[in-house]
């Protein structure tokens, strides 16, 4: 029984959906009692990244007024079974979407299907509607034309270069990486083959298209449904670019979710047939692969938590990994990079639980819990929860925390609190200790820059050119200067200062999480990319030589040359797999 006490969002109550397998396709079913059903179907990569929050507060939006929803992961995304680069079938994503179109009716028992789709999503629910019989079409920010997308996700992945470490050309042969998301030869043929203007658009059925401002090919694709005798309502996507610029940094677009369950309830009124769980069959399904065995799950106070729970086909295993969230990305990671981690290593013997934490991806609220949850000492709770989950449901003996980011802060943070936890690997922390008095929402949007960067900068001629252009703000500029130069005075002066220096507080309290984990024996294995901002951090509390590590004899720094903050080359992740292979397994994790 869903306990509806726990939040969706913030002051927004309602159940959330069952997570399951079918045919290999990860599905969140949001039962409800309507006879028009929702088959929702998402955009891929970086934009699936930023939408999942926002796609699972739509499917209970419409689940709440009466119309039951499915949601899915395309094959080899998300947390659906295959390895992208291997996809070689012409037609898997069409055929999965036919697939899951015939899983909603099985399991809504709905006379009407109306699809939705956002950027590719789009494209395909337009496609479905050429050969199946589709009561409604809602198109969120469209792609028009595969070919061109793809061209775009090369350019997008030119672009990024700086800050991604990957090419378009570092997928497979034939294929596209774009942020470290991998599409196949097949796959990318298979898109390249979606174009809605040669596409005969089902007449009399009811359309509903949300442009982006000022975009002319949504401009197009509306005229050639006009053309086509496809009555269809246009309205703006409004909150569009806040929405998909950053995972982390994403704003669900409300307004819009909300204007389409209007939309929804005014051109297909729903008609109750019975309660929501006589009317639909809840739907169960592992996961079974050569390797390992993958149960999609609920948990927690109210089953408010989401996660995957991927294990060995045979045997117990003593020791579970547990995968925290680094900032907004939901429980598949960076690039799906945690997919990948948790599979090697059940394959290998370990039990690993990927989780989304609360307000992350597909897990709720805590009550009254305000949005922002990042480097929140209330994430504890929900480590702590997933830890009596894996003792109660595996018996896990040994219980190991990895978390990248914000999700390696946390790792840290829950191991010296949890007695249960026997090891913390932590990737790239941007923070070791987190100031309480922080703003969060403007630190995770500043990257980290020392005083002798600064300095650096204001002798620098371009620097001084983009000030006198206008640029770069002064006022600004000069603001981030006196805070780095504040931090540095209060640095040099805490040993004097003492309690009224910031820096001896933030010291006294990462020390003793330090010194507690020492005590227990508990092995922490710091990794960071080469030049990554993070390590800062190590020069801030442990010396620019980094002597004050030797104190640590259970603390062990690795460095992974060639890889970007998120570990977005495919070998940086293999790199990174085998160190954390080694703490789980070998001598490091003991």
């Amino acid at each position: 029984m869903i306990d509806n006490q726990f939040e969706t969002a913030p002051g927004e109550k309602s159940s959330p959906a069952h997570p399951y397998f079918f045919d290999g396709l990860a599905g969140y079913f949001h039962p409800a009692g309507g006879r028009t059903a929702i088959l929702l179907l998402s955009p891929w990569g970086y934009e699936e990244l930023c939408s999942r929050k926002s796609y699972r507060m739509l499917g209970e939006k419409l689940a709440a007024s009466g119309y039951p929803c499915l949601r899915f992961d395309y094959p080899a995304t998300g947390h659906s079974q295959g390895n992208p680069s291997e996809l070689n079938h012409s037609n898997a994503w069409r055929g999965a979407v036919t697939s899951a179109l015939a899983e909603l009716r099985q399991h809504s028992g709905a006379d009407r299907i109306v699809v939705v789709g956002q950027g590719i999503g789009a494209s395909l629910a337009a496609d479905l509607a050429q050969s199946e019989p589709v009561a409604g079409l809602v198109l969120l920010a469209p792609v028009a034309q595969g070919r061109a997308y793809l061209r775009e996700l090369a350019a997008w992945t030119a672009m990024t270069q700086p800050t991604f470490l990957v090419s378009a050309s570092d997928g497979p042969e034939g294929g596209l990486m774009a942020g470290g998301f991998v599409l196949s030869s097949a796959t990318s043929e298979e898109i390249k083959a979606l174009n809605l203007f040669k596409m005969k658009m089902p007449a009399k059925v009811p359309t509903l298209l949300l442009e982006r401002k000022d975009h002319p090919g949504d401009d197009k694709l509306a005229q050639h449904l006009a053309a086509s005798d496809v009555p269809a309502d246009r309205m703006e996507f409004e909150g569009y670019v806040d929405y998909v610029s950053d995972p982390t940094l994403s704003i669900a677009p409300e307004a819009t979710l909300d204007r389409i369950v209007e939309w929804v309830r005014g051109t297909f009124p729903s008609e109750e047939k019975m309660a929501p769980t006589a009317a639909c069959r809840i739907p169960t399904g592992p996961l079974s692969d050569p390797g390992y065995r993958e149960d999609l799950v609920r948990f927690g106070p109210g089953d408010m938590f989401f996660g995957a729970l991927t294990r060995p086909h045979n045997g117990t295993p003593d020791t579970a990994v547990l995968f925290l969230n680094s900032g907004y990305d939901h429980a598949i990671g960076w690039a799906r990079m945690t997919v990948g981690f948790s599979r090697a290593l059940a394959a290998d013997g370990a039990a690993v639980l990927r989780m989304d934490l609360a307000g992350i991806g597909e897990s709720r609220y805590w009550p009254d819990q305000p949005p922002q949850v990042l480097y929140s000492d209330r994430q504890v709770d929900d480590v702590r929860a997933a830890i009596d989950w894996l003792q109660s449901h595996m018996k896990a003996e040994r219980i190991i925390l990895a978390g990248r980011c914000s999700g390696a802060y946390l790792t840290l943070l829950a191991a010296a609190r949890d007695e249960r936890v026997n090891g913390a690997f932590l990737i790239n922390p941007r923070r070791l200790v987190w100031d309480p008095d922080e703003d969060v929402d403007q630190a995770i949007r500043e990257p980290i820059q020392t005083l002798e960067t600064y300095s650096r900068k204001i002798f620098d001629r371009e620097t001084v050119k983009r000030v006198l252009s206008g640029e770069i703000n002064p006022v600004s500029a000069g603001n981030k200067l006196s805070r780095a130069l504040a931090t540095k005075s209060d640095r040099v002066f805490a040993p004097v200062l003492r309690n009224f220096s910031r820096h001896h507080r933030l010291s006294m309290t990462l020390f003793n999480r330090l010194d507690a984990l020492k005590e227990r024996g508990i092995p922490v294995h710091l990794v960071y990319s080469v030049g990554d901002r993070g390590l800062t951090e190590l020069d801030l509390w442990f010396g620019n030589d980094r002597e004050g590590l030797a104190a640590y004899s259970n603390l062990t720094v690795s460095s992974i040359a060639d890889a970007d903050h998120n570990l977005t080359p495919l070998k940086s992740r293999q790199d990174v797999q085998a160190l954390l292979r080694a703490f789980v397994f070998g001598s490091g994790g003991e």
